[in-house]
């Protein structure tokens, strides 16, 4: 018996960010690649090469598309009236279903119902809370038509798409009270099910979470996408969330990973994800994947940017451009980022003061002034996946709102809780993880686990503390200050933190911290706007809550800006050393510890 087959080609995007055109906002210059601009023009491609092959096409997009840039914060305080660009974007490359993730919330429910009503194409969020966001679908059936070997036929392709389940947790402040994520699993699975008796012939899963897979089983947004291309009744997974690439290399068959085809495309607009799905349809009607190939096509700088994207971009990046042009403040010595994760920072130094500053005045009158106020900050632009130019550098001179933008993201508002010394302790021990665990005598050894990102990482101003990461994970902090005496496990403070961390964000929720006493309606930005304008900067300078110490002698590397050999006089009890450089265009640098 001769089977009927048929090709078709699924086009896939993810976590791009707002990165419309790929100009980097803080430094007011093109970034590495050309945004979303070099990702339609390399879709218009990718369609015209599967009509050539007698495929058809679909383009989804797996979330995380409307935060993550300066012109998505400036955005976002316009609303999305009468035209938020990324709409346009979307609508005139032809977007055939788009899946939630979990910072397409930051800017609040309302403002997202707003952009998926201007959206021609369905937005999908299959285990979040029925009901939340107005126009959000749970599931849809995508209708199409595929040429066969025996003509043209239709297709009916079943879309999901999942939440991490540490979205409510994250974004508490956004979604009302008693809103669940539900398990993406047993989610997924059971709306498969209705899906196929439905009519849907092929299912696709949008899955806003990283494939690797989970030591507990823990089902969590860093390894969910692998467990969901084992359910029965998923034949494709989109993978992301975590900004990694898969796979490095074009695979053809079968995934070392996943019985069904998988692929996660990047960040920011780096990759097109592609699966090339080759059907055969049996006697009864029941059409199967016979063969697959699963790519990524990296949008180098090289991509000629899409004019239309270009223009209908403009106006609000240039907008925004202006807004970051403006002066707030003026400094006498450079700030930078550079040493994050080797010495505490000005920058971090900056950032704690501010909502050490904001929380004062807030609690001001509450009867908390006997508590002592620290302050937390994150640090979160060290290079890493976004390459050597992700620091933050101040030159000596006028502060422009660009110089700030990297800072935090606009949504992290300002609060305070009231915790113990024991909290605090396992706090830091927390942060702590982002280092590997190193050995005496060992050469070319790297400080940084990067399998726990830099943002876990807070520094809390008010203490003085020791980090030895040649010590096991939780056994890190070995010793514990603040003005001047030891920490006991039931000393009362209150920190001064963000919402997200307040929530348990990046791995936090262990620490069962208490509701906040306070929440600003001020952005971390604005704070530090405010006091700098308020406060002498020399008095935060050289403040260095903690140190790195192994006690002995232990040599560690890790990487920066080639910009950071300058200013290797801030990190001379260290000994840096430059050992060469990256492929990615970072300096290896060597520290004795």
């Amino acid at each position: 018996m001769t089977h009927i087959t048929a090709k078709l080609r699924i086009l896939a995007t993810t976590d791009l960010h707002m990165n419309l055109s790929g100009f980097d906002y803080a430094c007011d210059a093109p970034g590495g690649t050309t945004g979303l601009a070099g990702l339609s023009t390399m879709v218009t491609a990718a369609r015209a090469e599967a009509r050539s092959q007698g495929r058809s096409s679909v383009l989804l997009d797996n979330g995380d598309f409307l935060q993550g840039t300066a012109l998505a914060d400036w955005q976002s305080e316009l609303g999305t009236a009468p035209e938020h660009p990324l709409i346009r974007i979307f609508n005139a490359m032809g977007y055939d279903a788009i899946g939630l993730g979990n910072h397409d919330l930051d800017y609040g429910t309302g403002y997202l119902a707003d952009v998926i009503s201007q959206l021609d194409a369905p937005t999908v969020s299959t285990n979040l809370s029925s009901g939340i966001i107005a126009g959000l679908h749970p599931h849809i059936l995508l209708k199409t038509s595929i040429e066969t070997s025996q003509g043209t036929a239709p297709l009916t392709i079943g879309i999901l798409s999942a939440l991490p389940v540490e979205t409510a947790i994250w974004n508490t402040s956004q979604l009302p009270s008693g809103t669940r994520i539900h398990d993406p699993v047993v989610s997924l699975g059971t709306a498969a099910k209705k899906l196929r008796q439905d009519g849907a012939e092929l299912i696709i899963a949008l899955a806003h979470m990283g494939i690797t897979p989970s030591e507990t089983q823990k089902i969590t947004g860093n390894s969910g996408a692998t467990a969901l291309a084992q359910v029965p009744d998923i034949d494709v997974v989109i993978a992301g969330h975590t900004h990694q690439r898969y796979p490095l290399t074009p695979i053809t068959g079968t995934s070392p990973i996943t019985a069904a085809p998988i692929v996660m495309p990047g960040h920011y607009a780096s990759d097109l994800g592609v699966i090339d799905l080759d059907l055969v349809q049996t006697s009864g009607g029941i059409w199967h994947i016979g063969q697959y190939t699963s790519a990524l096509w990296p949008n180098t700088g090289t991509v000629t940017p899409d004019p239309t994207t270009i223009r209908l971009s403009t106006p609000a990046h240039q907008a925004t451009r202006a807004y970051l042009a403006e002066p707030v403040a003026e400094i006498g010595f450079d700030l930078h980022s550079y040493f994050g994760m080797v010495r505490p920072t000005d920058t971090l130094a900056l950032a704690a003061r501010s909502k050490a500053i904001e929380v004062k005045q807030g609690l001001a009158g509450c009867g908390f002034e006997h508590l002592p106020i620290l302050a937390t900050a994150t640090t979160r632009t060290v290079g890493e996946r976004s390459g050597p130019s992700n620091y933050i550098h101040i030159p000596q001179g006028p502060v422009l709102r660009r110089h700030l933008a990297n800072f935090a993201p606009a949504t992290n508002r300002i609060c305070a809780l009231q915790i113990t010394g024991s909290m605090l302790r396992n706090w830091l021990e927390h942060s702590a993880c982002v280092y590997n665990q190193l050995s005496p005598d060992t050469p070319d050894q790297q400080l940084r686990d990067e399998r726990n990102p830099s943002f876990i990482f807070d520094t809390i101003y008010g203490l003085d503390y020791v980090i030895d990461p040649s010590r096991p994970i939780g056994e890190r902090i070995t010793s514990l200050m603040h003005a001047g005496a030891p920490v006991t496990a039931d000393q009362q403070f209150i920190i001064a933190t963000n919402h997200f961390r307040a929530a348990g964000g990046g791995g936090y929720t262990d620490l069962n911290l208490p509701a906040p006493l306070f929440q600003s309606d001020m952005t971390p930005v604005q704070a530090i706007v405010q006091a700098m304008q308020r406060d002498d900067l020399a008095e935060w300078v050289n403040i260095t809550p903690w140190q790195l110490n192994c006690g002995g002698t232990f040599k560690a590397v890790f990487e920066s800006s080639p910009t950071a050999a300058r200013y290797f006089s801030q990190i001379s009890a260290l000994s840096p050393e430059i050992l060469g450089h990256t492929e990615t265009g970072f300096d290896r640098i060597q520290i004795t510890l």
